[in-house]
């Protein structure tokens, strides 16, 4: 987070005035109030909402399911019907704790986490932090009542509350305005603070929608001003200016000026148009069909030939026997 965003006089100011309040139950009166699961569940509920809408959704999970497993297995569509269609953020509720229970069920081969508590704080919170769909709310949460880290929990509600309150200048991440009051705060008092925060977010009224930012758009292009080089040098001889560049290209010859100007374009010459070639295939049908013609008219020709000398011979008789 950057220097300058919050204020810690401020936050001391918040708390003194939230005071002490009653501590909301870890797992939402379900269970074991240690059952490091129970308390996942009933983060995911807290976060983004209400404690009286996570009650209500607690306990419609736990009456629609058998055990965790079941409710692994659930589609988020399934959950999200039964928290209800005005729960906050319902889907994408649901789509999240579907998959931070199957990334446990994959790492652990059950939904238990249980076997953090054999490990140290550094290693449970990279556990925590490392799970597909957890939010930093959630995580901190879980963390702060089943494994002894001080942990901060912070959700955007609480992050628009503090602006108002003027404890943050700006829009922050709630990551980074988690440990930032968990530095703030003494982790003897860390879960004192944490209920206060909760029922301060609880008695607020909603925050209003954040607005998402626009791209600006430049309505026209800045075009870019080529100046000439023969311009550029009179006007450096005109005002005087004894560059090493202007006198340089004072003392060039006008030739070598001359061939540094643009050549004008040339004329795009018109393009010949070639002769169409005739396909050879095709000559050679005419070829053929020629050759057909021919044969037909010497067979009609002999034909008639041989018809006229018949008849004359038939006519030669005819005289002969007369």
């Amino acid at each position: 987070m950057k220097s300058g965003v919050a204020d810690p006089k401020n936050l001391t100011k918040l708390i003194k005035k939230i005071g002490k309040r009653d501590s909301v139950p870890a797992a939402g009166g379900h269970g074991a109030d240690d059952d490091p699961i129970l308390v996942l569940i009933f983060s995911f509920l807290l976060w983004e909402a209400t404690t009286k809408q996570a009650l209500d959704g607690m306990k419609k999970l736990m009456a629609a399911t058998v055990d965790f497993n079941e409710l692994r297995v659930c589609l988020p569509n399934e959950i999200a019907a039964l928290l209800g269609v005005r729960y906050p953020l319902a889907l994408e509720r649901s789509q999240r704790l579907k998959l931070t229970l199957q990334s446990i069920y994959l790492k652990h081969h059950a939904v238990s986490l249980d076997q953090l508590r054999e490990k140290g704080k550094r290693e449970a919170k990279a556990f925590m932090e490392d799970l597909h769909g957890i939010t930093p709310y959630v995580s901190a949460r879980v963390l702060q009542r089943c494994f002894g880290v001080h942990q901060i929990p912070v959700d955007d509600r609480l992050v628009d509350l503090m602006i108002e309150a003027k404890v943050l200048s700006e829009v922050v991440d709630s990551g980074a305005c988690s440990s930032w009051l968990s530095r703030q705060v003494k982790s003897q008092n860390g879960l004192e603070v944490a209920d206060g925060l909760r029922a301060f977010v609880d008695d607020a009224p909603k925050p209003a929608r954040r607005s998402t930012p626009r791209p600006i758009v430049l309505a026209y292009r800045v075009p870019e001003v080529e100046e000439d080089a023969e311009q550029a040098n009179n006007a450096s001889n005109q005002t005087g200016a004894s560059t090493p560049a202007a006198k340089a290209s004072a003392k060039e010859p006008v030739s070598k000026k001359a061939s540094s100007k643009k050549a004008p374009p040339k004329k795009a010459e018109p393009k010949k148009t070639a002769s169409k070639k005739v396909p050879v295939k095709k000559v050679a049908k005419k070829a053929v069909s020629k050759k057909t013609v021919t044969k037909k008219s010497t067979k009609k020709t002999t034909k008639k030939a041989a018809k006229k000398t018949a008849k004359k011979k038939v006519g030669s008789r005819k005289s002969s026997t007369r």
